[in-house]
């Protein structure tokens, strides 16, 4: 009897050890025998993201939809051809036609589809216009038009947000975060590859100096002008009250992909000891960034942002 007891009193022991070992956040960490994977594309980020997501629109609808050549590729407004362009010349963004009751004040009016100029455009033939909205297609939107045209409404009547989260107001929109990479220590030719798998996974990072670069883009202010160029590195996911912000550096600039897979120049760069912490260590970072025009730094991601975005802005230390 004494020996069967002293077998339960062992198996309970490792299974309440198991338990209490598990990490405090809801990722499963698959990595423990991690090695380097395929390079994890940005298309497969973009699409694992919630379908009203604007980086979604932008990359599924906009993008490949109106950013056409002759069309709302910068030729005129909007401008549809990176994430940024694309919120800036919509939300709050005054309209130039209109219908003959002059029903329309925004392109986007956040919380209302029927009086956004975007969303009449794609449905309704106004007499002023050249037409419903897109006038030529090269992408899939034929075949999705029904699901493309419930997902843009549906961002709009939920506050036509920013990817991140962020409700917009009128006036000067803020600074938007479009890229991230992490490169090793001085070194700017081979960027570390996010994990292979499906959804949104982490870049995967060795224990040792990691680079950080960031592309940001302001509609106004150069990005190498901005007032406040903060991050916090948090081992929780919603974990950051308290920590110490580390201050970017804007001395040097990077030529890479941005989160549309389009090139771009990476002004922001933060260098990360990733020594300091243990293997299977899941990091999440968060940006703080402001220009003149505002009074406060915007939080990017944030805890209202998608948990898609979370692992966007998420590092693995292998």
């Amino acid at each position: 009897m004494n020996k069967l007891k002293n077998i339960l009193f062992i198996g309970v022991s490792i299974i309440i050890t198991i338990i209490s070992c598990k990490k405090k956040d809801d990722f499963d960490n698959p990595y423990d025998s991690y090695s380097t994977p395929p390079l994890y594309s940005n298309d497969q980020v973009l699409d694992a993201l919630p379908s009203d997501n604007f980086a979604y629109l932008q990359k599924k609808v906009f993008a490949p939809t109106c950013a056409n050549s002759g069309c709302h590729d910068g030729a005129f407004e909007p401008d549809f051809r990176t994430i940024a362009s694309s919120y800036n010349t919509t939300v709050y963004q005054n309209v130039i036609t209109n219908d003959a009751s002059n029903t329309f004040t925004y392109r986007v009016k956040p919380n209302d589809h029927f009086g956004s100029l975007l969303h009449e455009r794609l449905i309704t033939f106004l007499p002023s216009t050249s037409g419903i909205m897109p006038l030529v297609t090269n992408s899939d939107w034929d075949k999705n038009k029904n699901s493309y045209i419930n997902s843009i409404k549906t961002w709009i009547n939920n506050g036509a947000k920013d990817m991140y989260g962020n409700l917009p107001n009128e006036g000067n929109p803020h600074p938007i975060v479009t890229g991230f990479h992490a490169f090793p220590d001085n070194n700017t030719a081979s960027p570390y590859n996010r994990a292979s798998g499906a959804g949104v996974l982490p870049i995967v990072i060795p224990r040792s100096n990691v680079d950080l670069w960031f592309n940001i883009t302001d509609d106004q202010t150069p990005a190498t002008s901005l007032t406040v160029n903060e991050v916090l590195i948090s081992e929780e996911m919603y974990g950051f009250e308290g920590l110490v912000p580390s201050v970017m550096s804007t001395s040097s600039t990077l030529s890479a992909n941005d989160f549309q897979n389009n090139n771009a120049t990476f002004t922001h760069k933060l260098d990360l000891d990733a020594s300091i912490y243990p293997s299977g260590t899941i990091l999440f970072v968060r940006l703080y960034i402001q220009d003149a025009d505002h009074i406060s730094p915007l939080e990017t991601p944030n805890d209202g942002s998608a948990k898609q975005v979370l692992y966007l802005f998420s590092l693995y230390v292998n």
